[in-house]
């Protein structure tokens, strides 16, 4: 067999075909790729910052590793809320700047107010967390207001699918991140309340994740077009808050055609769940997504990856399972090697396997661990 290049690489372990080895692949965000380069970010700018080039940047890292590219990057966390246009006037005011912000958003329609408030914290030199205090969706006539006035969806960056399709080339695919149909509700009203409204307001549950989703996918039928492969969508808050029950009555419907719609548009579909799974993961098997990331294990998941390899069907990618939280940061470059070597043994007979983290990794990640992970998984991950 010929050496695959990444985009080949990935997208035969995508389709559930044979290839030359497993992919390495690690969940990489904004604050890696700023680490790198120094770049200390704004707030206002975070996702998306005018002078520095994210796509190139993003692959640059890659490359010092020697990863195979997924470009996770692309949605704007802050940007729910679309700019002015007719009906829909937003003023915004901000106190603070440089590491702490409390931001107000005003929306003014014809038929009232909408507001928003967040706080955002520099966290470390080179990342920025952001925290919700009101959400703009509280009531039912909120929501009235929302979906009779509400813009198209911005809180993805057309422009840097472009760039990113460019720089990233054969070395792997553009999967832009964003929320599933249940999370990206919860981008916009309070989560105790999106769990609570399937039981005391199941109608208005439903249309605003009807609502929602298509409003989104609109957006993401455009991503598609500026170069993204694949879509990741966002499921954490969808399995790891809420019970097996509770998930196929209210939200698996909605993920799934979310999903569908993904694969009508021309893109594959990763799901997103970082945190715990194992009494929901036998669910995925009917879902209509392509790879499933991250496997966490104990303590920051639940995940056993024998029960993993036991349960989901061999058709569907798996992403995850090396811990980047404590591990990665105190684990010397021979354990990371043993660790990478323990786990794709385990899985090799399985195949369809991208090694990955559980999720993106904090500041301060020792780069010779990183080193380690990528010739541990080149020399280990080889199918015979």
């Amino acid at each position: 067999m010929l050496t695959m290049n990444g985009r080949e690489l990935l997208t035969a372990t995508f389709r559930g075909e044979r290839t030359d080895r497993m992919p390495v692949s690690p969940f990489i965000a904004h604050n890696n790729i700023y680490e790198m380069f120094r770049y200390k970010p704004e707030i206002d700018s975070y996702m998306c910052p005018p002078d520095f080039d994210l796509a190139e940047k993003f692959v640059a890292y890659h490359d010092f590793f020697g990863f195979d590219v997924l470009f996770t990057l692309g949605h704007i966390g802050d940007r729910y809320i679309p700019s002015s246009a007719e009906n829909w006037e937003v003023t915004v005011t901000r106190e603070g700047y440089r590491d702490k912000q409390h931001r107000i958003t005003t929306v003014r329609t014809p038929e009232g107010e909408l507001r928003q408030v967040m706080n955002f914290n520099r966290s470390s030199t080179y990342l920025v967390v952001l925290a919700m205090e009101k959400y703009l969706i509280e009531t039912r006539r909120d929501f009235e207001i929302f979906a009779k006035y509400v813009p198209p969806a911005e809180f993805m960056d057309c422009d840097l699918m472009r760039g990113a399709r460019k720089a990233v080339g054969d070395k792997g695919l553009v999967n832009p991140c964003t929320h599933g149909a249940f999370n990206t509700l919860a981008q916009l009203r309070k989560l105790e309340d999106v769990m609570m409204d399937p039981l005391t307001d199941e109608g208005l549950y439903r249309a605003m994740v009807e609502f929602l989703l298509q409003w989104q996918m609109t957006l993401l039928r455009e991503v598609i077009k500026a170069g993204a492969d694949c879509i990741e969508i966002g499921g954490n808050m969808a399995t790891s808050c809420v019970g097996p029950e509770f998930f196929q009555r209210y939200v698996m419907e909605y993920e799934n055609q979310m999903a569908r719609e993904i694969h009508a548009a021309g893109a594959y579909v990763v799901y997103h769940n970082c945190g715990d799974a194992q009494k929901i993961m036998h669910l995925y098997n009917d879902m209509d997504i392509d790879v499933w990331g991250y496997l966490t294990g104990p303590p920051f998941g639940d995940v056993i990856l024998d029960d993993v390899l036991r349960i989901i069907r061999p058709s569907m990618a798996l992403r995850g399972n090396i811990d980047q939280v404590e591990f990665l940061r105190n684990a010397t470059p021979e354990q990371v090697k043993q660790r990478v070597r323990e786990v794709l043994e385990r899985v090799k007979a399985r195949g369809n396997w991208i090694l990955s983290t559980t999720d993106f990794p904090f500041d301060g990640l020792p780069y010779e661990n990183m080193h380690a992970l990528a010739e541990a998984g080149r020399e280990y991950g080889r199918y015979e």
